[in-house]
């Protein structure tokens, strides 16, 4: 088999500086990297691949974004968000869709909503666990030539983290509103309270007062572990958005759902 020109965007020089060198001298691929998806477009408009394998999150620039949030200078309409490797995925599809793409991501908690969109929205059918426990990238190899294939792979790691049946989509349960979107995005930058969510959402005390019990409903349709008999939905809505700020700061989620 030939090998691939494989474009890796990942944020973590050991990680990615191991697995390029393995897939080049082990499975004769040729490997640019990435370290995230700011200058996507730039690489990709300088040669052509046949397969990416990207990252979803990328510690800098949520380290970067955090900073901007905590000093305030993150809004909830306006700005770019949080880029993550949603935006690479977007990009792919939408621009350049003959290169085949995998999702390469641990299954950490904070990456579940992500992993969940990146299949529910954006369609991808190809993942491998950045820990397969062999020490050895065979998995990633085999999910590129499986993806460049187009052939659907899901690495056992991951396959908890995805849908298991059809059914309402994770951001058609949780984004579909527009005032409930507002309204998520500025618990995500910090606002905790019924008046400053209203504030940065840009809807009155009482419109926010009324929507969270209608959100905490969406939360517990969305994920079935949550207590169903709480007396303060506001603040199971801030622990939820404490785990998860990412997914609803995330640009390429913006960009979809205004």
């Amino acid at each position: 088999m030939r090998g691939l020109n494989v474009l890796l965007v990942e944020d973590s020089d050991q990680l990615a500086g191991s697995t390029s060198r393995e897939l080049v001298r082990e499975y004769g691929h040729t490997v640019t990297w990435l370290r995230d998806p700011v200058l996507l477009e730039v690489e990709l408009a300088k040669q052509r691949f046949d397969v990416a394998i990207v990252d979803l999150l990328y510690e800098h620039l949520s380290r970067e974004f955090m900073a901007r949030r905590l000093a305030r200078k993150v809004r909830v309409r306006g700005e770019q968000l949080l880029i993550s490797g949603l935006t690479a995925i977007r990009v792919l599809r939408e621009q350049h869709p003959p290169v085949a793409t995998v999702v390469w991501t641990s299954g950490e908690h904070n990456r579940r909503l992500h992993l969940l969109y990146s299949y529910q929205d954006l369609e991808m059918r190809t993942y491998c666990s950045k820990s397969p426990g062999t020490g050895r990238n065979d998995s990633l190899e085999f999910a590129a030539r499986m993806s460049y294939e187009q052939r659907h792979y899901v690495d056992p790691v991951l396959n908890p983290y995805l849908p298991a049946e059809r059914g309402r989509r994770a951001s058609e349960i949780l984004l579909q509103d527009d005032c409930k979107r507002a309204i998520w995005r500025a618990i995500a930058i910090g606002a905790h309270t019924r008046t400053d969510i209203g504030r940065l959402a840009g809807y009155s005390e009482r419109t926010v007062g009324n929507r969270i019990p209608e959100m905490y409903r969406d939360l517990l349709e969305f994920d079935v572990g949550l207590s169903t008999n709480s007396r303060a939905p506001l603040l199971e809505l801030v622990r939820y958005v404490e785990g998860n700020w990412e997914f609803f700061l995330d640009d390429a989620v913006r960009a979809m759902y205004p």
